[in-house]
């Protein structure tokens, strides 16, 4: 299966970036390590179409805009801007339960992963937009996790508390631990990367 352009463009950039940011050895350089070969070994399924987004979607091209002006990210936004019409915004399953503001107020998109424009269960890349002032809700999941941050707001892990890393930095949560985010004034855009291979 060959892969679309964009797509490809964007993991090769993504690889770059974390490259630059991380060490190798580091948890979140073994991460990256192991993501990236994965997808190296094989493509997945390419899934056609879009679905209509959750309203923080509206968000999006003014956090694309600041990402494409911050020159640490700026390739990285421009990739992932011209790969972003394809994909399948929704919101994280169950978010109802948590109130309307979090329910309209965030949005993510599969880049890789079983619900992804490149369908595969082994690695999972993707992006999350949180509206200005919203919290995404505390969270864990077995997989390990790096973000790429493409916006200011702060990052919150247990047994660590919130800190900003700021654009472009890189934010790990090792496998189970809890974590969240939330937006300042402006929305909050960040790209993660997980293996569940």
């Amino acid at each position: 299966m060959k892969r679309p352009e964009a797509l490809e463009h964007f993991l090769h950039i993504a690889r770059d970036a974390l490259s630059t940011r991380v060490e190798d050895g580091t948890p979140p350089g073994v991460a990256a390590t192991r993501i990236f070969d994965a997808l190296a070994d094989s493509a997945g399924a390419i899934a056609p179409g879009t679905l209509a987004p959750p309203p923080a979607y509206r968000h999006l091209s003014s956090a694309l805009e600041r990402a494409r002006a911050a020159p640490e990210i700026a390739s990285l936004a421009e990739a992932f801007g011209a790969l972003e019409p394809e994909l399948r915004w929704r919101r994280r399953p169950g978010s109802e339960a948590h109130g309307k503001t979090f329910h309209d107020g965030h949005a993510n998109a599969d880049v890789v992963g079983p619900m992804g424009l490149e369908q595969r269960g082994d690695v999972l890349i993707g992006a999350s937009l949180v509206a200005p002032g919203v919290r995404y809700v505390d969270h864990r999941h077995p997989p390990e996790e790096v973000y790429i941050v493409m916006s200011e707001g702060e990052w919150y892990r247990e047994g660590r508390g919130w800190h900003t890393p700021g654009i472009g930095g890189i934010v790990y949560n090792p496998p189970g631990v809890v974590h969240a985010m939330r937006a300042g004034p402006e929305a909050l855009l960040a790209l993660w990367l997980l293996w569940a291979g």
